[in-house]
Order: structure tokens, then sequence, then C-alpha cells
């Protein structure tokens, strides 16, 4: 329920009151979110690599995606950040009580459960779904599979190998993504701003990634071949 259910309600009730800058503003706390529950929960204590990478990624979002809006509405704010402290806290737990069953399995069942969960929700609150057409229909698998299902497998699956902040600060890339695609596909232009920002991020993750302490089991609970090839990648 927090890595899916309430988190994906929450993040459209954000996009929908919140402008899009806004909103990734908010969501780009998740390095400071994931860290700071990450000290307690899992021991994972943030270094001061990570504190100069984290400041400079905020600083580049920031930059990116621009603050100079209008009135904004509370209700907006608070459905982004409980979106953001649900999703953080689901993270972390994910890695805290992980075992020997495959990544894909784990993800796969959250997502089932999430998405039953919030079929009940919807078809009491809301009644049957509208009609799709084909592209509709084209939409929501593309958002089922690669936005969802191939996301959040890569999501966990960096959860496994790196410290939570690390993993929280590449989610950085998201707002610089939504800009270059803008850019690409929607003929959009980059401002020196965005420009300078984007290399911020790219900065801040680059330095946050040879934060050494990653969160692996001992050489003796590695059964999962992927983990063992892991293992010796890295090694």
């Amino acid at each position: 329920m927090l890595n899916f259910g309430a988190f994906f309600v929450l993040v459209y009730v954000a996009a929908q009151l919140l402008p899009s800058s806004i909103a990734a503003s908010i969501m780009a706390l998740a390095p400071l979110a994931l860290a700071g529950l990450a000290w307690p929960l899992l021991a994972q204590r943030p270094t001061a690599r990570w504190a100069v990478g984290a400041a400079l990624g905020l600083a580049g979002v920031a930059l990116v995606v621009g603050l100079g809006t209008g009135a904004v509405p509370l209700a907006g704010v608070v459905a982004s950040a409980v979106a953001l402290l649900a999703s953080s806290l689901g993270a972390i737990l994910t890695t805290r009580w992980k075992d020997d069953t495959p990544l894909l399995a784990t993800t796969s069942w959250q997502l089932t459960a999430g998405g039953l969960a919030l079929v009940a929700v919807a078809l009491t609150v809301e009644g049957a779904p509208p009609t799709v057409d084909a592209t509709g229909l084209a939409a929501y698998v593309g958002i089922a599979v690669i936005a969802t299902a191939l996301a959040f497998v890569c999501w966990f699956t960096g959860l496994r190998h790196l410290p939570a902040g690390t993993v929280g600060l590449i989610g950085l890339l998201n707002p610089v993504t939504g800009v270059l695609l803008g850019v690409a596909v929607g003929g959009e232009s980059l401002a020196p701003p965005q420009v300078l920002g984007i290399v911020l991020v790219l900065v801040s993750i680059a330095v946050s990634s040879r934060t050494r302490g990653r969160n692996l089991p001992p050489q003796g609970e590695r059964s999962d071949p992927a983990q063992r090839r892991y293992d010796r990648i890295d090694t």
C-alpha cells in the first residue's frame, strides 16, 4: 500500500492540483527522505560526499523546473508530500524486510496487491471504469508495463545494491528526463539556467555514486543467482 496503492493515488491527485514544476520540486526531496529513513531503519548513515551530491542535485532540479508560479494549493502540496513519504518508507521497509525471494516475485506481488486494493476502492467510490479506445488501451499498456512494472523492478534492484540515499539522487533524473523529452518530442527549448541545472544533477549523481558501503548481505546469505553475479562484478 505504501509503494503502490497510496502512492499512485496521491501522485495523481498532486498532478491535478499542482503545477508540474512544484510537484517535481517536492518529489525531488526524495533523497533527503530516503536517507533520513535509511539511517535509523537500515543503519545507512549519510556521508559528506552524499550531502554534497544532494545539495547539488536539489539546486539542479530547482533550476531545471523553475519555481516561478502563483498561488499553490495546499491540498496539492500535502498530497505530494505524503506521496513522497509513503514511497520512501515503503522503499526502506522493502529493503529492510528482503529475503531470498527473487526480486521479480516481490515486485510482482506488491504490484498485484496494491492494484487489487485500488480496484476495490475505485469500484466503491467511482463505479465501473470508463470505456477506452485502442489508443487509450495502448497508453494503459505502456504505463503498466514500462512506466510501472519495469521502472519498479529497476527501482528495487537499485535499492538492493546501493544505499537508499544514492538511489534517491538518481531519481533526480526524473525532471531532467521530462525537460529533455519536451525538447526532443515537443519542440521546446532549453534556457541557460535549465542547462546548468541538468549539469548540476549529473554532477550530483557522479559525486554520490562513488559512495562506499553498499547494503549487501553477508557472502553466505547471497543465494540469488543475480546477486551472485553482481557480487563477482563488484569484486
